[in-house]
């Protein structure tokens, strides 16, 4: 169970480490990305918007010549006002073609003698375009002179047209990059599982073997990395316990071997030894009664000498011998026996 937790926590954690380093790269690219989709989203805008404005200005420029040309071929009267340019510009869709790219935009024309309190006078020359606040917002007004600068054609638009692209940019990358990440765990979850399930296996191994369970399979490696090397070095581990063990056993058989054979001899040993007392216990009284014997009748010869008989003298000379004999006998007796 420790081990499990052990290999569990690691592996959580190592994936968590990669996750959050993963998680941390993509943040940053993703940022930068942004940044970067900024810039160029708000120039590509800008210049649609001005080429858009552009070509709005050569086709009315047109538009006018053509109509001045019919009318010095029919010697007719031409106006060319504001109001003309405005009604043509509303009769060709100037306004709804600029507003596919930019929804809340409005197209003007402005004099040039118009005063100074009109947006247009921020922009001279040949035109182009200007940040500023207009009606309270942050707006962009871009500027295309017409009639050789007799009027010109204003667009007005709040920066979030400028923009618009740019969130839906930022919402598209950041979708993307939430499901790459995602996407990413599962395969870096997958990719280090993978390269972790056979330490997981080793563990249980290695758990086994601590168990004392040494037959427990571990298979030899052909991979030449960190992991393989560490289940042929545990493998061979297990080999050399066998063997090892195994030695021991056969040891332990020898000695056990021995020692019964040392037991079984110390028992004859000790029964010998008894008989062999009892032997001598048994010798030394069959002595007993000769010696007693034997000092009766030298003490008896050396008490009455002066008035002991010839004949009573030989005869306690021949118990004197026999008691002798006897005594010799068995001192022969128990001399062999304490030999053996």
């Amino acid at each position: 169970m420790i081990l499990h937790h052990i290999r569990r926590s690691f592996t959580n954690q190592l994936t968590l480490w990669v996750a959050g380093f993963v998680m941390l790269i993509s943040v940053v690219v993703i940022g930068l990305l942004a940044l970067f989709s900024q810039d160029v989203i708000r120039d590509e805008s800008v210049e649609t918007t001005l080429q858009t404005l552009e070509n709005t200005a050569l086709r009315i420029d047109n538009t006018l010549r053509q109509a001045e040309m019919r009318a010095r071929l029919t010697n007719q009267p031409l106006t060319i006002d504001r109001a003309r340019i405005e009604r043509l510009i509303k009769e060709n869709g100037y306004l709804t073609q600029l507003r596919k790219s930019l929804p809340n935009a409005s197209l003007t024309v402005v004099e040039k003698n118009e005063p100074m309190t009109s947006p247009g006078q921020f922009l001279t020359g040949e035109g182009g375009y200007r940040e500023a606040d207009y009606n309270g917002e942050d707006s962009y007004i871009f500027y295309q002179p017409i009639r050789e600068g007799a009027y010109s054609l204003m667009v007005t638009c709040p920066a979030d047209d400028i923009y618009g692209r740019y969130s839906r940019m930022q919402w598209f990358l950041a979708i993307r990059g939430v499901a790459g990440v995602l996407i990413l765990l599962v395969i870096l979850y997958v990719i280090v599982g993978r390269h972790l399930r056979p330490l997981h296996r080793l563990a249980d191994s290695a758990q086994g073997i601590a168990q004392g369970n040494l037959d427990t399979p571990i298979t030899d490696s052909l991979h030449d990395d960190e992991t393989g090397r560490l289940q042929n070095s545990l493998a061979k581990m297990q080999q050399a316990l066998k063997a090892y063990l195994a030695e021991m056993q056969q040891k332990q058989s020898v000695l056990s071997q021995q020692n019964t054979e040392l037991k079984a001899a110390y028992a004859e040993v000790q029964a010998y030894e008894s008989m062999k007392s009892n032997f001598v216990r048994d010798m030394t009284d069959q002595m007993a009664a000769p010696v007693a014997d034997l000092c009766q009748q030298t003490d008896a010869i050396c008490r009455d000498t002066g008035t002991m008989t010839k004949a009573e003298m030989v005869h306690r000379q021949m118990l004197i011998m026999q008691d002798t004999e006897t005594i010799t006998r068995l001192l022969d007796q128990l001399l062999n026996n304490t030999a053996l």
